[in-house]
């Protein structure tokens, strides 16, 4: 964590004769990639969920079904991460000063990133698991 910030911080001397809206904008615009991105994987996300509520109506046995309930409960938790994110991002901090703006940005930035991680580990191992029921 330590090196994020240094790294941000090194840009931010090097850049010092920039615009600051234009770094502030590159930044955002970082952010808003890496969101589109998880957005993506969304809709993969919710075909595995109702494949897995699906399956979990016909499971026989208890271990089926504690391990089909576990994979929901990822694609639910990654889900309710993304939407929690989005709800709270303010792309505009209008009235803030640069260097609030990017410190905000930068911390949104790490933010979606572990969103990022967490729906994609969750849409892989529900898709493993699914391989198998493909028809």
């Amino acid at each position: 964590m330590k090196k994020i910030y240094l790294f941000a911080f090194a840009i931010l001397a090097l850049n010092a004769c920039k615009d600051s809206k234009a770094d502030e904008k590159a930044i955002l615009n970082n952010v808003i990639k890496i969101h589109d991105k998880v957005m993506g994987v969304d809709e993969q996300l919710m075909q595995n969920k109702m494949k897995l509520d699906t399956l979990l109506l016909e499971a026989k046995n208890n271990e089926a079904k504690e391990k089909i309930t576990y994979l929901r409960s990822k694609l639910i938790k990654a889900d309710s991460a993304m939407e929690n994110w989005m709800q709270k991002f303010d792309p505009e901090q209008k009235g803030k000063t640069h260097e609030e703006i990017i410190k905000y940005l930068s911390a949104q930035k790490e933010q979606v990133i572990a969103v990022d991680s967490l729906l994609a580990g969750a849409v892989k191992e529900s898709t493993e698991y699914l391989k198998p029921f493909k028809k």
